[in-house]
């Protein structure tokens, strides 16, 4: 008897042949192919190149900083009226007066407010910070000086006359001695210091008076006032209603401070918050000089 014939037997399809590590690498590379298709065809990033004139107003900010830091070195105000004109601020000399009135009141580095009030009076822009931190200089007066005419005077030539002979005497020969060395003095001298109290209400601050040579207010002097955990810097002039030459710090209890002005002064420490006889807390004021500044000229002497 013979065998039956054996059914041939019909390849398995593609999908029931993978294992499913195979089923995971091609997942992968569809959804590689699908992602890259995405990106370069449905949706593709353009890039373009934003200019100042779309900053956000922090942004800028800090560009109208980096250009008065550049002119300051530079000194290339065409350029920087070019850089300026590219924030399409029609408004520019009153945007630039405007941060650096803020940049006073956060109390910013004085290079800062010099640099901010420079490019704001380059473009026209007046008020107190600007004259303050950039003023205006007179232009010198420039005379010539004559020189003087040499003359001739004749001089007699006397007879020779005969010269005696000196015995040589000697002379003692000293030790040099080193001048001593002058210890210079500062710009500025405290002439008072007085507590400030009030019958009605209490008084948390440090007063600052500044006066120049003829005790006459002076404003735009920078003031240091540190405590154990800090520091901090103000101006004079900045509450016109109390005096050019005002100036005034908050303390905090139970904090002792050390004031000095940073063109040169004595410093005076251990000012605290006390308290006065009528029961309420009183601050301190202090009054500077300065020693230098303001001195009279021979010319005006001599009027």
């Amino acid at each position: 008897m013979t065998p039956p014939p054996r059914r041939r037997q019909r390849p398995l399809p593609f999908w029931r042949r993978l294992s499913s590590t195979g089923w995971l690498l091609l997942s992968l590379v569809i959804g590689l192919v699908g992602g890259l298709y995405y990106a370069w065809v449905v949706d593709p990033v353009i890039f373009t190149d934003a200019s100042p004139a779309r900053f956000s107003e922090q942004y800028r900010e800090e560009y109208i900083i980096l250009v008065s830091q550049s002119y300051a070195v530079n000194e290339n105000w065409p350029l920087a009226q070019q850089r300026l004109a590219a924030l399409d601020d029609p408004e520019i000399a009153q945007t630039v007066n405007s941060l650096l009135e803020t940049a006073v009141r956060q109390n910013r580095p004085a290079p800062l407010l010099e640099q901010l009030a420079v490019v704001a009076r380059q473009l026209g822009a007046e008020g107190q910070a600007v004259a303050l931190f950039a003023p205006t200089l007179p232009a010198p007066d420039l005379q010539p000086t004559p020189t003087p005419a040499f003359v001739t005077t004749p001089t007699n030539t006397p007879p020779p006359a005969a010269t005696p002979t000196d015995t040589a005497v000697p002379t003692p020969t000293g030790t040099a001695t080193r001048p001593a060395t002058a210890t210079p003095q500062p710009n500025y001298r405290l002439t008072e210091q007085t507590r400030l109290c009030d019958e009605e209400e209490a008084i948390n601050r440090i007063e600052v008076i500044v006066l120049d040579a003829f005790l006459n207010d002076l404003p735009g002097v920078e003031i240091e006032v540190s405590w154990q955990n800090g520091s901090d810097r103000f101006f004079t002039g900045f509450k016109p209603e109390n005096g050019r030459g005002y100036a005034d710090f908050e303390m905090s209890p139970d904090v002792s401070y050390t004031v000095r002005l940073r063109d040169g002064s004595p410093e005076v420490s251990g000012l605290r918050i006390e308290e006065c006889a009528s029961g309420f807390n009183g601050g301190w004021q202090l009054t500077f000089q300065n020693l230098r500044d303001g001195s009279p000229t021979p010319a005006e002497e001599g009027e």
